[in-house]
């Protein structure tokens, strides 16, 4: 069962168990683009706002990594996205 869940104050983690990197990177653009291309609406005044996503994509091979390694390069990845100019996905593999 894939999960999404807040993980801190603008950060998200969507957890896809079975799913292979290329698998997970093209649903992460998916993602990124459909956030990217729709307006935010703001208020009741029809206001709305540009809302970009920055990705950091990580997979692992069953029994070959830990969890705290697999979130440490996705926060990596998230790095990398972000100090590469933003609304990216980058991936890590194991």
């Amino acid at each position: 069962i894939d999960l999404a869940c807040r993980f801190g104050g603008e950060e998200f983690v969507v957890v896809m168990p079975d799913t292979d990197g290329p698998v997970a990177e093209k649903v992460a653009e998916r993602i990124r683009a459909e956030i990217a291309q729709a307006p935010f609406a703001v208020g009741n005044d029809g206001k709305t706002i540009e809302v970009t996503v920055s990705v950091g994509v990580s997979s692992l091979l069953k029994g070959t990594d830990s969890v705290a390694a697999l979130m440490k390069r996705a926060d990596l990845a998230l790095y990398e996205a972000k100090s590469g100019g933003r609304n990216r996905v980058v991936a890590k593999a194991a």
